[in-house]
């Protein structure tokens, strides 16, 4: 449904708010903060010590830039309008294999002397292969039914998920968590560690897990064809529900390898496969428990017909 003019005010109002505090919490807990002192830096601040892992997430991020761009090209002119199943399959499946190509036809200097399943980028994508498939598999019902939301265009599915949207979240969570990744790590590497800096990391977790729900939701809300009975209620209460996602994998991410270095003791501190896909499980178990919890809170009846 779209929304009116006086309830665009009120949303504006409302996110504004929302916002507004999130920002006075973030800065009076940063005043609380105390700063490392300057030494020789080995590395830049916000950046991993790992270097296969800081590979990893800088190239994440540059090729985000060429899908985004993508995004708004179809977004701009409209080209799924044209789409059936199979062009929609078109689109996001590139999005999705940029990552599990790309960086092994380039990998940096550091990555040559690994095993591609020793490489950050390797165990990066199955964390996040099996968090959004679970995602996309079993969360999105949840949006079918607390917030009634409906992907009305025609599209191959699986669960009655359009099967695009599992490429595309790929390529969207692989983004991310590699920002998420950063802002985590800055913090660690500007103040000094504590009960604040703990209260202040999660509270910058929060805050980004709230920003990154309410950015998405608002960046696609041209694509007419995912759509909620009540926009309001799917920007204000919707994203913080989706944040529930963030709030969980953005912590459990940031650990995949972050005390890992090349050296003699590599072996001993980086990930396995196993290990990898162990800690994607139990963050998805995690965010569904939560989102169920929500779902009870709420007096959803989850197997209802729709």
């Amino acid at each position: 449904a779209k929304m009116a003019s006086g309830d665009m005010e009120s949303l504006g109002r409302a996110m504004g708010a929302i916002f507004a505090t999130m920002g006075a919490v973030l800065a009076a807990s940063n005043l609380t903060l105390t700063r490392k002192k300057v030494t020789k830096r080995t590395k830049p601040r916000g950046a991993a010590v790992n270097l296969s892992k800081r590979r990893g997430e800088a190239i994440c991020l540059k090729l985000a830039a060429v899908w985004i761009a993508a995004v708004v090209v179809v977004i701009a002119t409209q080209a799924y309008e044209s789409w059936g199943p199979w062009g929609y399959m078109g689109f996001c499946t590139p999005c999705a294999l940029l990552y599990v190509t790309v960086p092994y036809i380039f990998p940096g200097e550091e990555e040559r002397q690994l095993p591609w399943k020793d490489r950050y980028i390797t165990k990066a994508n199955l964390w996040i292969a099996i968090f959004s498939f679970i995602g996309n598999y079993w969360y999105t019902h949840y949006f079918y039914r607390v917030l009634k939301a409906r992907y009305t265009f025609d599209a191959h599915r699986l669960n009655d998920v359009p099967i695009c949207l599992y490429l595309m979240t790929h390529a969207y969570f692989m983004f991310y968590h590699a920002m998420s990744n950063f802002a985590i790590r800055f913090i660690r590497d500007a103040y000094a560690a504590g009960k604040r800096r703990f209260f202040f990391e999660c509270a910058v977790i929060g805050a980004m897990s709230y920003a990154t729900a309410f950015g998405e939701a608002l960046t696609i809300c041209a694509f007419p064809y995912y759509s909620f009975q009540d926009r309001y209620q799917a920007y204000t209460l919707g994203s913080a529900f989706y944040g529930i996602y963030f709030l969980v994998s953005y912590p459990m991410f940031f650990s995949l390898d972050e005390d890992a270095r090349l050296g003699a003791r590599y072996n001993t501190s980086q990930w396995s496969l196993q290990r990898t896909a162990v800690s994607a499980l139990a963050a998805g178990m995690a965010v569904m428990c939560l989102l169920d919890f929500v779902r009870l809170y709420l007096g959803v009846d989850f197997f209802a017909a729709y």
